[in-house]
């Protein structure tokens, strides 16, 4: 009897470790990943009112500088990132560098502070770095959001080396668009 159940046991065992290795492997496939956007820079270009064009006054200008890197463990064909900013916020330039290039993907302004693009073959650890010029900016609220994609969701966190930092808020949508 006892030479039965030593010859027996090593199948039951596997069994059961190859069952627990599966369920676990399971759980783990099926999670929904996270990608960073780090928050890497921000300059003051004007703190004073100042004149662009045809007599269209800023309050101020900033830069700010994002970049979004694909920290899960595949590779994305195509999904869409929405940078939106303070509800009195208007967007005066903006462009995005990544390893194809300057300005290679299709991208378009929403609204006057909002800001889609779509990136494809975003492959593992690969990074695309966002610069944007923004005037009027009141709260320094921003949103950073995924859009047409599976599987995962946009982290946000705060990268910047400068010791004396400003207060940005990552905030929801509703909370930007309920500010005024």
């Amino acid at each position: 009897m006892g030479e039965l159940f030593l010859k027996i046991i090593p199948y039951l065992l596997g069994g059961f470790g190859g069952a627990t290795l599966t369920v676990f492997y399971n759980h783990n496939k099926g999670r929904i990943q996270k990608m960073d956007c780090h928050y890497i820079d921000e300059d003051i270009m004007s703190k004073l009112p100042i004149s662009i064009q045809e007599g269209v006054i800023h309050n101020n200008i900033y830069t700010k500088q994002f970049a979004i890197i694909n920290t899960t463990n595949i590779d994305h064909k195509e999904f869409t990132v929405i940078f939106e900013f303070d509800v009195t916020a208007k967007i005066l330039k903006h462009s995005d560098i990544s390893k194809t290039g300057v300005n290679k993907f299709k991208k378009k302004l929403l609204k006057e502070n909002e800001y889609s693009i779509t990136i494809k073959n975003f492959n593992r650890n690969d990074n695309v770095k966002f610069i944007f010029e923004i005037a009027n900016i009141t709260n320094n609220f921003v949103n950073v959001t995924e859009d047409d994609c599976v599987g995962f969701k946009i982290c946000f966190k705060d990268k910047r080396t400068n010791i004396e930092r400003s207060k940005l808020t990552f905030v929801t949508k509703e909370k930007i668009n309920s500010t005024n």
